[in-house]
């Protein structure tokens, strides 16, 4: 089963709903969609991060900005599924792959986002970015209120643990769970923290309980367990816990460090702690 690593695209986005869909069904997202997502959920996310392919991505180390990768199965062909985007999108023809590269698409069983700031920042531009966040509209059958009150959580152990500092933010990683505990996770935190290594920084993520053990093999360290009540804003979830743990790389010593190799055996391998705060 070799698995292979490139960078996200926007033909990617049906794989992505449909491994954030299967990853995190006992997580957070049964309160953020009660109802499912329907085509107008879709169409909204995908335009988001249309917008955000085409504004947000970092193209190189020294610029800030997003970094999106995703592995893919080489010896296994991309589900009908993944392919053909809804009818109702503007943008359908667009995006969809078509002819060769259609037939020879792969699936795709793991995601990773992640946020570089690879210089320290001002109080003055990280206040300007939280602004710029808080102007975000949420697809149309989403919770709302949840979404919100979460990022809020988030956002306030990011300004906790890594204050002024440079660093990368591991946002998302989510693997099919067909594919769990067989190294895909492993691979995307590689490919990522490779970046951090090169830059010399912290890195950054919120986990579940789930998730840590992969992410403290990886040099990540446990800084501060936040507890979040989801029952005040999706009374549904009464009497779950849905708490995240605050973790942090610290920057390699000398200012770089050599990748490691990827490791088996992950757990969960999904950072269900974000999945779905940007949505």
């Amino acid at each position: 089963m070799p698995i292979h690593i490139r960078p996200f695209q926007a033909s990617d986005l049906l794989a992505r709903e449909r491994i954030f869909k299967d990853a995190f069904s006992a997580g957070l997202r049964p309160h953020i969609y009660p109802n499912g997502t329907t085509d107008a959920d879709l169409i909204h996310n995908f335009g988001e991060n249309i917008k955000g392919l085409a504004t947000k991505m970092s193209a190189s180390d020294t610029q800030a900005g997003q970094r999106f990768f995703v592995a893919y199965d080489t010896e296994t062909s991309a589900p009908t599924s993944d392919l053909e985007f809804p009818e109702t999108w503007d943008k359908k023809n667009e995006v969809e792959l078509k002819g060769k590269d259609r037939e020879e698409a792969k699936r795709i069983v793991g995601i990773a986002f992640w946020q570089l700031q690879p210089s320290p920042r001002t109080q003055e531009e990280i206040d300007k970015e939280a602004a710029e966040g808080q102007s975000h509209a949420h697809a149309p059958s989403a919770n709302g209120p949840l979404l919100d009150a979460f990022g809020k959580a988030l956002t306030a152990g990011r300004e906790k643990w890594i204050g002024l500092d440079a660093y990368l933010y591991l946002k998302v990683l989510a693997i099919d769970p067909k594919y769990q505990r067989r190294g895909v996770g492993s691979l995307l935190l590689d490919e990522g923290l490779a970046v951090a290594n090169r830059v010399g920084i912290k890195a950054y993520l919120e986990a579940t309980e789930a998730g840590r053990p992969l992410y403290q093999r990886k040099g990540f360290v446990d800084r501060e367990l936040v507890d979040f009540d989801v029952a005040r804003y999706a009374p549904a979830a009464k009497g779950e816990r849905h708490g995240f743990m605050c973790m942090v790389r610290p920057a390699p010593e000398g200012g770089k460090k050599a990748q490691g190799s990827a490791e088996e055996g992950e757990g969960h391998g999904g950072n269900e702690a974000v999945v779905e705060k940007g949505e």
